[in-house]
Protein backbone atom coordinates (compact mmCIF):
# COMPACT_ATOMS: atom_id res chain seq x y z
CA UNK A 1 0.00 0.00 0.00
CA UNK A 2 1.50 3.22 -0.79
CA UNK A 3 2.75 5.71 2.16
CA UNK A 4 2.70 9.60 1.70
CA UNK A 5 5.39 11.40 3.56
CA UNK A 6 3.76 14.93 4.75
CA UNK A 7 6.18 17.55 5.78
CA UNK A 8 6.18 17.15 10.19
CA UNK A 9 4.14 19.87 12.36
CA UNK A 10 6.31 21.07 14.70
CA UNK A 11 3.66 22.66 17.26
CA UNK A 12 0.45 22.70 17.96
CA UNK A 13 -1.03 24.74 15.24
CA UNK A 14 -0.08 24.57 11.14
CA UNK A 15 3.31 26.98 10.04
CA UNK A 16 5.56 27.16 6.68
CA UNK A 17 8.96 25.03 5.72
CA UNK A 18 10.90 24.00 3.37
CA UNK A 19 12.84 21.01 2.05
CA UNK A 20 16.68 22.17 2.06
CA UNK A 21 17.77 18.81 0.59
CA UNK A 22 16.51 15.57 -0.31
CA UNK A 23 18.81 13.01 0.23
CA UNK A 24 16.70 10.21 -1.91
CA UNK A 25 15.66 10.58 -5.60
CA UNK A 26 12.90 9.28 -7.00
CA UNK A 27 13.18 4.90 -7.41
CA UNK A 28 15.55 4.81 -4.76
CA UNK A 29 14.90 1.96 -1.87
CA UNK A 30 14.54 3.79 1.12
CA UNK A 31 13.69 1.75 4.61
CA UNK A 32 11.28 3.02 7.61
CA UNK A 33 13.08 5.39 9.32
CA UNK A 34 15.68 5.95 7.11
CA UNK A 35 16.94 9.71 6.93
CA UNK A 36 15.52 10.89 3.60
CA UNK A 37 16.01 15.05 3.45
CA UNK A 38 17.10 18.03 5.36
CA UNK A 39 14.08 20.51 6.71
CA UNK A 40 13.65 23.54 7.69
CA UNK A 41 10.38 24.90 9.42
CA UNK A 42 9.44 28.05 10.99
CA UNK A 43 11.23 26.80 14.43
CA UNK A 44 14.12 25.10 13.71
CA UNK A 45 16.24 22.45 10.71
CA UNK A 46 15.64 19.08 11.32
CA UNK A 47 16.13 15.66 9.62
CA UNK A 48 13.06 14.08 7.64
CA UNK A 49 13.14 10.11 8.52
CA UNK A 50 10.97 7.77 6.01
CA UNK A 51 7.87 6.69 7.24
CA UNK A 52 8.28 3.14 5.47
CA UNK A 53 10.12 0.81 3.71
CA UNK A 54 9.65 0.75 0.10
CA UNK A 55 10.74 2.70 -3.47
CA UNK A 56 10.50 6.91 -3.74
CA UNK A 57 7.90 6.86 -6.04
CA UNK A 58 7.57 10.69 -6.67
CA UNK A 59 8.74 13.28 -4.68
CA UNK A 60 5.47 16.18 -5.09
CA UNK A 61 7.69 19.12 -3.82
CA UNK A 62 11.03 20.37 -4.73
CA UNK A 63 13.80 21.76 -2.81
CA UNK A 64 13.60 25.36 -1.12
CA UNK A 65 10.04 25.82 -2.44
CA UNK A 66 7.99 27.10 0.91
CA UNK A 67 5.29 25.45 1.72
CA UNK A 68 2.58 24.78 4.73
CA UNK A 69 3.40 21.75 7.24
CA UNK A 70 1.49 18.65 7.15
CA UNK A 71 2.08 18.85 2.87
CA UNK A 72 1.90 15.71 1.12
CA UNK A 73 5.82 16.19 -0.29
CA UNK A 74 6.56 12.51 -1.55
CA UNK A 75 4.61 9.02 -2.30
CA UNK A 76 6.64 5.64 -1.12
CA UNK A 77 4.93 2.36 -2.69
CA UNK A 78 6.88 -1.02 -2.77
CA UNK A 79 8.32 -2.88 -5.65
CA UNK A 80 5.60 -4.44 -7.40
CA UNK A 81 2.94 -1.41 -6.54
CA UNK A 82 1.46 1.13 -8.94
CA UNK A 83 1.55 4.84 -8.31
CA UNK A 84 -2.06 5.88 -7.02
CA UNK A 85 -4.03 7.59 -9.45
CA UNK A 86 -4.04 10.82 -7.76
CA UNK A 87 -0.50 11.15 -7.79
CA UNK A 88 0.31 10.00 -11.90
CA UNK A 89 -1.03 13.53 -13.02
CA UNK A 90 0.36 15.52 -10.35
CA UNK A 91 3.40 17.57 -11.35
CA UNK A 92 7.03 16.61 -9.10
CA UNK A 93 7.69 20.45 -9.22
CA UNK A 94 6.19 23.75 -8.18
CA UNK A 95 5.57 25.89 -11.28
CA UNK A 96 5.99 29.64 -10.52
CA UNK A 97 3.89 31.81 -13.03
CA UNK A 98 6.41 34.22 -14.36
CA UNK A 99 5.10 37.98 -14.15
CA UNK A 100 6.81 41.44 -14.96
CA UNK A 101 6.79 43.41 -12.28
CA UNK A 102 4.79 46.96 -13.25
CA UNK A 103 8.08 48.68 -12.95
CA UNK A 104 9.77 46.56 -14.98
CA UNK A 105 6.50 46.85 -17.74
CA UNK A 106 6.93 50.59 -17.46
CA UNK A 107 10.94 50.65 -18.28
CA UNK A 108 10.03 48.11 -21.37
CA UNK A 109 7.39 50.38 -22.91
CA UNK A 110 9.89 53.10 -22.07
CA UNK A 111 12.32 51.75 -24.30
CA UNK A 112 10.12 50.80 -27.15
CA UNK A 113 9.02 54.73 -27.37
CA UNK A 114 13.05 55.83 -26.85
CA UNK A 115 13.39 53.20 -29.74
CA UNK A 116 10.49 55.12 -32.15
CA UNK A 117 11.77 58.59 -31.08
CA UNK A 118 14.94 57.76 -32.09
CA UNK A 119 14.26 57.03 -35.64
CA UNK A 120 12.33 60.50 -36.09
CA UNK A 121 15.55 62.02 -34.66
CA UNK A 122 16.13 64.74 -37.83
CA UNK A 123 19.94 66.08 -37.34
CA UNK A 124 22.73 66.52 -39.32
CA UNK A 125 25.96 64.90 -38.86
CA UNK A 126 27.35 67.56 -37.27
CA UNK A 127 24.85 68.19 -34.90
CA UNK A 128 25.12 64.40 -33.88
CA UNK A 129 28.69 65.09 -33.55
CA UNK A 130 28.38 68.24 -31.34
CA UNK A 131 25.91 66.33 -29.05
CA UNK A 132 27.90 62.87 -28.75
CA UNK A 133 30.69 65.34 -27.59
CA UNK A 134 28.29 66.91 -24.78
CA UNK A 135 26.18 63.38 -23.85
CA UNK A 136 23.63 64.99 -25.21
CA UNK A 137 20.58 62.63 -25.94
CA UNK A 138 19.09 63.98 -28.80
CA UNK A 139 16.01 61.85 -28.91
CA UNK A 140 14.91 63.75 -25.64
CA UNK A 141 15.13 67.22 -27.24
CA UNK A 142 12.40 69.30 -29.25
CA UNK A 143 13.76 70.09 -32.60
CA UNK A 144 13.73 74.15 -33.19
CA UNK A 145 14.29 73.90 -36.98
CA UNK A 146 12.38 73.43 -39.66
CA UNK A 147 9.74 70.26 -39.41
CA UNK A 148 11.38 69.74 -35.84
CA UNK A 149 14.93 69.83 -37.19
CA UNK A 150 17.39 69.37 -34.19
CA UNK A 151 20.03 72.56 -34.64
CA UNK A 152 22.78 73.66 -33.28
CA UNK A 153 21.73 75.36 -30.81
CA UNK A 154 19.43 73.05 -29.66
CA UNK A 155 22.51 70.89 -28.23
CA UNK A 156 24.03 73.43 -27.03
CA UNK A 157 21.21 74.56 -24.58
CA UNK A 158 20.49 71.16 -23.62
CA UNK A 159 24.43 70.96 -22.72
CA UNK A 160 23.78 73.78 -20.49
CA UNK A 161 20.42 72.33 -18.21
CA UNK A 162 21.99 71.46 -14.64
CA UNK A 163 21.22 68.01 -15.54
CA UNK A 164 22.02 66.77 -19.00
CA UNK A 165 19.98 64.90 -21.00
CA UNK A 166 21.65 61.88 -21.05
CA UNK A 167 22.86 61.61 -17.46
CA UNK A 168 21.50 58.85 -15.57
CA UNK A 169 20.77 58.96 -11.83
CA UNK A 170 23.78 58.41 -9.83
CA UNK A 171 22.98 56.27 -6.24
CA UNK A 172 24.17 58.90 -3.48
CA UNK A 173 26.51 57.14 -0.97
CA UNK A 174 25.17 56.96 2.18
CA UNK A 175 27.36 56.90 5.18
CA UNK A 176 24.56 54.85 7.32
CA UNK A 177 23.18 52.72 4.30
CA UNK A 178 21.11 49.88 6.12
CA UNK A 179 21.23 46.29 5.26
CA UNK A 180 18.30 44.64 4.10
CA UNK A 181 17.64 40.95 4.50
CA UNK A 182 14.75 38.59 4.41
CA UNK A 183 13.07 37.50 7.65
CA UNK A 184 14.12 33.47 8.37
CA UNK A 185 11.03 31.07 8.33
CA UNK A 186 11.91 30.70 12.01
CA UNK A 187 12.46 34.40 12.62
CA UNK A 188 9.04 34.90 10.81
CA UNK A 189 7.06 32.14 13.12
CA UNK A 190 8.52 34.26 15.74
CA UNK A 191 6.88 37.67 14.95
CA UNK A 192 3.85 36.07 14.03
CA UNK A 193 3.25 34.34 17.39
CA UNK A 194 4.70 37.37 19.29
CA UNK A 195 1.25 39.59 17.64
CA UNK A 196 -0.79 36.49 18.29
CA UNK A 197 0.47 35.98 21.97
CA UNK A 198 -0.27 39.74 22.35
CA UNK A 199 -3.80 39.66 21.61
CA UNK A 200 -3.98 37.47 25.11
CA UNK A 201 -4.12 39.69 28.61
CA UNK A 202 -1.34 39.49 29.99
CA UNK A 203 -1.26 39.65 33.59
CA UNK A 204 2.69 40.11 35.47
CA UNK A 205 3.27 38.78 39.34
CA UNK A 206 7.27 39.56 40.29
CA UNK A 207 8.56 37.90 43.28
CA UNK A 208 12.11 37.82 45.11
CA UNK A 209 13.70 34.75 46.52
CA UNK A 210 16.58 34.57 48.99
CA UNK A 211 18.88 32.34 46.75
CA UNK A 212 21.52 31.49 49.10
CA UNK A 213 20.76 28.10 49.75
CA UNK A 214 19.89 27.41 46.20
CA UNK A 215 23.66 28.48 45.23
CA UNK A 216 24.78 26.29 48.38
CA UNK A 217 22.76 23.59 47.38
CA UNK A 218 24.09 23.99 43.62
CA UNK A 219 27.94 24.05 44.26
CA UNK A 220 26.69 21.00 47.02
CA UNK A 221 25.49 18.47 43.78
CA UNK A 222 27.89 20.20 40.99
CA UNK A 223 30.69 17.49 41.82
CA UNK A 224 28.64 14.60 42.73
CA UNK A 225 26.14 14.91 39.57
CA UNK A 226 29.30 15.26 37.45
CA UNK A 227 30.87 11.99 38.67
CA UNK A 228 28.06 10.38 37.95
CA UNK A 229 26.62 11.45 34.84
CA UNK A 230 29.53 13.69 33.23
CA UNK A 231 27.50 17.10 33.03
CA UNK A 232 27.13 19.91 35.40
CA UNK A 233 24.16 20.73 37.17
CA UNK A 234 23.16 24.24 36.58
CA UNK A 235 20.63 26.95 38.40
CA UNK A 236 18.20 26.37 35.51
CA UNK A 237 17.85 22.74 36.19
CA UNK A 238 16.62 23.28 39.76
CA UNK A 239 14.16 26.00 38.61
CA UNK A 240 12.83 23.14 36.96
CA UNK A 241 12.43 20.84 38.80
CA UNK A 242 10.75 23.57 42.00
CA UNK A 243 9.02 24.82 39.30
CA UNK A 244 7.43 21.25 38.89
CA UNK A 245 7.12 20.77 41.95
CA UNK A 246 5.26 24.02 42.51
CA UNK A 247 2.63 23.05 39.95
CA UNK A 248 1.90 19.92 41.18
CA UNK A 249 0.85 22.13 44.10
CA UNK A 250 -0.69 24.49 42.16
CA UNK A 251 -2.68 22.39 39.56
CA UNK A 252 -4.77 24.72 38.21
CA UNK A 253 -2.03 27.13 36.66
CA UNK A 254 -1.05 24.31 34.86
CA UNK A 255 -3.51 24.91 31.51
CA UNK A 256 -4.58 27.00 28.65
CA UNK A 257 -7.56 29.01 27.17
CA UNK A 258 -9.72 26.87 24.20
CA UNK A 259 -11.63 28.99 22.36
CA UNK A 260 -14.57 29.64 25.32
CA UNK A 261 -12.88 26.44 27.44
CA UNK A 262 -9.83 25.91 29.80
CA UNK A 263 -7.62 22.86 29.13
CA UNK A 264 -6.56 21.48 32.31
CA UNK A 265 -3.22 19.39 31.85
CA UNK A 266 -2.46 16.12 34.03
CA UNK A 267 1.19 16.63 34.05
CA UNK A 268 4.06 19.30 34.06
CA UNK A 269 5.71 19.33 30.87
CA UNK A 270 8.29 21.67 31.10
CA UNK A 271 9.35 24.00 28.45
CA UNK A 272 12.85 25.82 28.16
CA UNK A 273 13.18 28.88 25.85
CA UNK A 274 16.72 28.58 24.13
CA UNK A 275 18.81 30.48 21.75
CA UNK A 276 19.78 29.10 18.43
CA UNK A 277 21.62 31.10 15.55
CA UNK A 278 18.39 33.28 14.16
CA UNK A 279 16.26 32.82 16.62
CA UNK A 280 14.56 31.17 19.86
CA UNK A 281 13.26 27.19 19.89
CA UNK A 282 11.41 25.77 23.09
CA UNK A 283 12.57 21.60 23.73
CA UNK A 284 9.98 20.38 26.43
CA UNK A 285 11.45 18.13 29.70
CA UNK A 286 8.33 15.99 29.73
CA UNK A 287 6.48 15.18 33.52
CA UNK A 288 9.18 16.37 35.02
CA UNK A 289 7.53 16.95 38.33
CA UNK A 290 8.14 13.13 38.23
CA UNK A 291 12.01 13.23 37.40
CA UNK A 292 14.77 13.30 39.75
CA UNK A 293 17.55 16.40 39.40
CA UNK A 294 19.98 13.85 37.67
CA UNK A 295 17.37 12.94 35.21
CA UNK A 296 16.19 16.47 34.48
CA UNK A 297 20.31 16.91 34.08
CA UNK A 298 20.42 14.72 31.25
CA UNK A 299 17.61 15.67 29.39
CA UNK A 300 18.46 19.65 29.79
CA UNK A 301 22.06 19.39 28.67
CA UNK A 302 20.55 16.73 25.64
CA UNK A 303 17.58 19.14 24.54
CA UNK A 304 20.04 22.19 24.88
CA UNK A 305 22.99 20.33 22.52
CA UNK A 306 20.21 19.32 19.84
CA UNK A 307 18.84 22.70 19.66
CA UNK A 308 22.00 24.54 19.37
CA UNK A 309 22.97 21.94 16.39
CA UNK A 310 19.65 22.31 14.73
CA UNK A 311 18.60 18.66 15.21
CA UNK A 312 15.97 18.66 17.59
CA UNK A 313 12.58 16.24 16.64
CA UNK A 314 8.92 17.63 15.67
CA UNK A 315 8.10 15.25 19.35
CA UNK A 316 10.85 17.34 21.45
CA UNK A 317 9.27 20.85 20.82
CA UNK A 318 5.96 19.67 21.12
CA UNK A 319 2.91 19.82 24.22
CA UNK A 320 4.94 21.73 26.75
CA UNK A 321 2.36 23.17 29.45
CA UNK A 322 4.42 25.60 31.26
CA UNK A 323 7.61 27.57 29.75
CA UNK A 324 10.84 29.06 31.27
CA UNK A 325 13.28 31.93 30.11
CA UNK A 326 15.82 32.18 31.98
CA UNK A 327 18.05 35.53 31.16
CA UNK A 328 20.59 35.59 34.49
CA UNK A 329 23.42 34.26 32.75
CA UNK A 330 23.59 37.21 30.25
CA UNK A 331 23.33 39.68 33.24
CA UNK A 332 19.39 40.28 33.57
CA UNK A 333 18.59 41.21 37.18
CA UNK A 334 14.64 41.11 35.54
CA UNK A 335 12.08 40.87 32.99
CA UNK A 336 8.73 40.18 31.75
CA UNK A 337 8.15 37.32 29.20
CA UNK A 338 5.64 36.77 26.98
CA UNK A 339 3.25 34.01 26.92
CA UNK A 340 3.83 30.98 24.33
CA UNK A 341 0.12 30.12 23.19
CA UNK A 342 -1.43 27.93 24.22
CA UNK A 343 0.15 28.15 26.91
CA UNK A 344 -1.51 30.02 30.03
CA UNK A 345 2.18 30.91 31.78
CA UNK A 346 5.20 31.83 31.67
CA UNK A 347 8.21 32.26 34.17
CA UNK A 348 10.95 34.73 33.46
CA UNK A 349 14.15 34.59 35.29
CA UNK A 350 16.93 37.03 36.27
CA UNK A 351 20.21 36.82 37.48
CA UNK A 352 21.53 35.70 40.92
CA UNK A 353 23.24 38.68 42.39
CA UNK A 354 24.06 40.02 46.00
CA UNK A 355 21.29 43.13 46.71
CA UNK A 356 20.45 44.76 49.99
CA UNK A 357 17.96 43.15 52.19
CA UNK A 358 16.66 43.89 56.03
CA UNK A 359 17.67 41.07 58.39
CA UNK A 360 17.20 41.65 61.66
CA UNK A 361 16.63 45.18 61.44
CA UNK A 362 19.75 45.89 58.92
CA UNK A 363 20.60 45.91 55.86
CA UNK A 364 22.84 42.70 54.42
CA UNK A 365 23.93 41.86 51.47
CA UNK A 366 22.36 38.47 50.18
CA UNK A 367 22.16 36.90 47.16
CA UNK A 368 18.89 37.15 45.60
CA UNK A 369 17.04 36.07 42.68
CA UNK A 370 14.10 38.13 40.39
CA UNK A 371 11.16 35.71 39.23
CA UNK A 372 8.79 37.35 37.16
CA UNK A 373 5.46 34.92 36.20
CA UNK A 374 2.95 35.94 32.96
CA UNK A 375 -0.63 34.67 33.45
CA UNK A 376 -3.28 34.69 30.58
CA UNK A 377 -5.66 36.50 32.30
CA UNK A 378 -8.75 35.02 30.40
CA UNK A 379 -8.15 31.83 32.29
CA UNK A 380 -5.93 32.44 35.44
CA UNK A 381 -6.26 35.52 38.08
CA UNK A 382 -3.76 37.21 40.02
CA UNK A 383 -4.37 34.82 43.27
CA UNK A 384 -3.78 31.52 41.11
CA UNK A 385 -0.33 32.51 40.04
CA UNK A 386 0.34 34.62 43.55
CA UNK A 387 -0.09 30.90 44.92
CA UNK A 388 1.97 29.63 42.51
CA UNK A 389 4.81 31.88 43.68
CA UNK A 390 5.26 30.98 46.94
CA UNK A 391 5.51 27.46 46.45
CA UNK A 392 8.26 28.28 44.12
CA UNK A 393 10.10 30.13 46.79
CA UNK A 394 9.19 27.82 49.09
CA UNK A 395 11.15 25.30 47.21
CA UNK A 396 14.29 27.71 45.41
CA UNK A 397 14.67 28.28 49.22
CA UNK A 398 14.38 25.17 50.68
CA UNK A 399 15.70 23.14 47.69
CA UNK A 400 16.67 19.77 49.45
CA UNK A 401 13.45 19.61 50.34
CA UNK A 402 12.06 18.55 46.73
CA UNK A 403 15.68 16.80 46.22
Amino acid sequence: MASEIVFPLLGLSKGKGRIIKWFKSEGDRVERREIIAKIETEKVETELESPASGILRKILVPENVEIETLTVIAVITQEDEELPEKYVTQKSTVEATATIPSSTKGKESGNLETKSSRQNIIAAPLVRKLAKEHSVDLSLISGSGPGGRITKEDVINASKQEVPATAQPVEEKDEHQVRTEPLSLMRNTIARRMVESFETPHFYLTMEIDAQRLREVREDLLQLINDKIGINVTITDIIVMASAKAIEDNPLINCSYDNGKVNYFNQANIGLVTAVEGGLVVPVIFNASKKSIIEIVKIRDDLVRKARERRLTSEEMRNSTFTISNLGMFGIDWFSAILQPPEAAILAVGRIAERAVARNGQLVARPTLILTLTIDHRVLDGKIGAEYLQSLKHYLENPVSML
